[in-house]
């Protein structure tokens, strides 16, 4: 596939990696207090102890499939709309998880949202993707 086709889901591509970073470097922030604080009763009660250990762990593999989703919407632009409903799919749970500071979790739905619609491209016209 030629480097011109290649390129035009690339906004999609470095939305959704944006989107990933930042739920992922919410989730490694989270992860770091609890290893701060491993005995969190005192401050949240003993029902929600594990509760943030288990968002940490939601938000690392969403920030983790997006990121490589977003890698996929790049190599792969053929199965653009496969890798958006994962995208999609990962950012919505981003949200039980940490959320990505609110903005990972948005721009991945609006970077899901494009990849299915098979998103504008770089300079806003669209190019018809064909196997050769």
């Amino acid at each position: 596939m030629s480097l011109s086709k290649r390129l035009a889901y690339r906004f999609v591509s470095e939305l959704s990696l944006i989107a990933g970073s930042l739920v992922l470097a919410a989730a490694i922030l989270s992860l770091k207090h609890v290893a701060f604080f491993p005995d969190m009763r005192w401050m949240m009660g003993s029902q929600l102890s594990g509760h943030v250990l288990i968002t940490s762990i939601v938000g690392i593999v969403s920030g983790a499939m997006m990121i490589i989703g977003g890698i996929m919407v790049y190599a792969q632009p053929l199965h653009i709309r496969k890798w958006g409903i994962v995208i999609w799919f990962f950012s919505s749970l981003s949200f039980f998880g940490i959320g990505g500071f609110i903005a990972g979790g948005m721009l991945g739905i609006i970077a899901g949202f494009l990849a299915v619609t098979k998103g504008i491209t770089f300079f806003g016209s669209k190019y018809k993707l064909t196997k050769k």
